[in-house]
């Protein structure tokens, strides 16, 4: 059918009429298509003055602050807006799994600005992680690796893809992205782990070779990651912002208890963890330090843990007859770490607890036994503690008789600690 004009004096008397954009936008049914409506033309044939022409409003998807379903930060209108900005390098950053390893996957953030310092960051991570991520001022966006998210990361193109999981999901994502470029991990066409660029060997190695692993990697992993998406390594500290309400219920705790901040204030992290009972030290351990950190030291000791460590906690406070101090094991994420940022140095295996202390610039003794030591970066501020055993690291979660851990001695701890109080 060829194209029809039809003129109408008013938009509104059209079908199914709804205000568009510019006021005056009509929607019309399939039964209209073909069809050309100009509404701005009925004047002529009236032969009256035409009425104002309103100019379009221009919108920007390709600004940086641009929503669509909603405004902006600042709540304006594209038009004339003195705050557009032009999308920069476009960076995605996969590193989903494991709380510990994303917080201690922070420090490639600096790298990135000073190499791209125009760049915009979006980070992919698990929902149990954001909370570590969401206050970071290098992160432009960040999304939670569900199937919505899918979806946006399989139209959205970046300049440059960092896939730093070895997970079978976040890798397999990582082979569907639509990036210019890609670093690091994604998955072969068996579906097992391969890398994308030669540098990310390295690390790659680690994963398949114990010998490598366990015994020659002298490497900490800050160092793996920026050799595997070739980036220079200069040593950044992790990037990890605590609000400050976050540290109020710790605040309050300390208040309420009229607790000295004259004398030193020691926690210790008493879990493992979940997945590896392997790196737990003995409660009578805890409890013979607890007791030489009264006899030795002036400090106040204070019991950290999550949900798994309330029986053991509540033990330790009352077995030391009140001289370890039971903070409470019911605290978010963002709480717990608020209570570390009220310590003085932190005694942890290695857990999350070791990295949110590393990350709040906290003097950590480190206690190891399944794992390698060699991965962690302390800094400078602090210790780790690690007897290299024939079996040991061995990554295992479960062994029957755990000598790795049980072998470390509360005295050397103790040590340790008064080398930094």
């Amino acid at each position: 059918m060829g194209t029809v004009l039809f003129i109408s004096p008013s938009p509104k008397t059209l079908p199914h009429h709804r205000e568009g954009i510019n006021g005056n936008v009509p929607i019309f049914p399939r039964a209209f298509q073909g069809v050309v409506f100009r509404p701005d033309l009925w004047h002529k044939e009236a032969g009256v003055a035409a009425p104002p022409v309103k100019v379009p409003m221009r919108l920007r998807p390709d600004c940086v602050h641009f929503r669509g379903d909603k405004p902006c930060v600042f709540n304006r209108l594209c038009r004339d807006c003195p705050h557009f900005a032009a999308f920069p390098t476009r960076i995605l950053i996969i590193k989903c799994r494991a709380m510990g390893d994303v917080l201690r996957t922070t420090p490639l953030l600096p790298s990135i600005k000073r190499k791209y310092p125009l760049s915009h960051i979006t980070w992919l991570a698990d929902g149990e992680s954001a909370d570590l991520l969401r206050h970071n001022p290098h992160i432009d966006r960040l999304l939670a690796f569900d199937l919505e998210t899918v979806l946006l990361l399989l139209t959205a193109p970046f300049d440059l893809l960092l896939s730093l999981d070895k997970e079978p999901g976040p890798a397999a994502l990582a082979m569907k992205v639509n990036a210019s470029e890609k670093r690091g991990f994604g998955l072969n066409a068996s579906g097992n782990l391969t890398i994308f660029n030669p540098a990310a060997e390295y690390a790659y190695r680690l994963g398949v070779d114990d010998e490598l692993k366990f015994h020659k990697n002298r490497k900490s992993y800050q160092e793996i990651i920026h050799e595997a998406v070739e980036l220079p390594y200069a040593r950044d500290e992790y990037v990890f912002e605590l609000p400050e309400k976050a540290k109020e219920k710790a605040r309050v705790f300390f208040k309420r208890r009229r607790l000295s901040r004259r004398r030193p204030a020691i926690g210790l992290n008493t879990g493992s963890g979940s997945k590896f009972e392997t790196k737990q030290w003995p409660a009578g351990h805890f409890l013979r330090l607890i007791s030489l950190l009264a006899e030795k030291t002036n400090a106040r000791v204070f019991l950290l843990g999550g949900p798994r460590e309330k029986e053991l906690n509540r033990f330790l406070a009352r077995k030391s007859r009140s001289r370890a101090v039971d903070t409470g094991t019911d605290h978010s994420l963002l709480e717990f770490a608020g209570f570390i940022s009220f310590l003085d140095l932190v005694v942890t295996s290695d857990t999350l607890g070791m990295h949110l202390a590393i990350a709040l610039k906290k003097p950590v003794v480190a206690l190891f036994g399944s794992t390698s030591p060699q991965e962690i970066e302390l800094y400078g501020r602090g210790s780790k503690i690690f007897l290299e055993m024939e079996c040991s690291p061995c990554y295992r979660q479960t062994c029957p008789d755990p000598r790795c851990m049980t072998a470390i001695r509360p005295e050397r701890v103790l040590a340790e600690i008064r080398k930094f109080i």
